[in-house]
């Protein structure tokens, strides 16, 4: 085995002869290193040949009111590559302190072998004065880079003189239904 600062490798070795044939002659091998990202890998071998490869990755950011990161795995079975993933994603509510920005935007996205297979958005932005609020939601979709959704729910709530409420819900851009609603009266 091997330990550097932040970094830890190692194998372990076992043969096995019964009545001098051999029945197994495998070793097992991996490391761990978090000097930058957090990686991990293992490997096992029988007879020098790789039966089982695995290794992951870990990695992140974080800034004042933004996050964002990714999760690897590679995994190998008698040499053959199996799964080759990434999901990846980010956070970011910087937003409610800029008010020309969303308040709160979300992505993820989910890959294997270098091809995107998922992929979502989502936003979300509201505003809050005396007697009124409004804001909206939008969502994008993908799915093996070709887009599902791509909609957006937006309204809002008024009860400073009559009360008005609306509601507008878009897909691709275009309205597909818009709501709106008055009631005004004496007592």
């Amino acid at each position: 085995g091997d330990s550097q600062d932040e970094a830890v490798s190692g194998s372990l070795g076992l043969a096995l002869f019964a009545e001098a044939d051999e029945k197994f002659d495998g070793r097992v091998s991996g490391g761990l290193d978090w000097s930058d990202a957090l990686e991990a890998r293992m490997t096992v071998s029988n007879e020098g040949r790789e039966k089982v490869h695995m290794a992951m990755t870990a990695d992140g950011n974080s800034r004042f009111r933004e996050r964002d990161g990714s999760l690897g795995l590679l995994v190998r079975l008698d040499d053959e590559e199996e799964i080759d993933g990434l999901v990846s994603g980010g956070l970011d509510w910087s937003g409610t302190t800029h008010p020309s920005r969303d308040d709160i935007r979300v992505r993820m996205a989910v890959s294997n072998k270098d091809r995107e297979r998922f992929r979502m958005a989502m936003t979300a932005d509201g505003d809050s004065q005396d007697e009124a609020v409004s804001g909206s939601l939008g969502l994008a979709l993908f799915a093996e880079a070709d887009e599902k959704f791509d909609g957006r729910v937006s309204g809002g709530l008024d009860w400073s003189d009559a009360l008005e409420a609306r509601m507008t819900v878009s897909n691709e851009g275009r309205e597909k239904v818009h709501m709106a609603m008055t009631a005004d009266g004496n007592s």
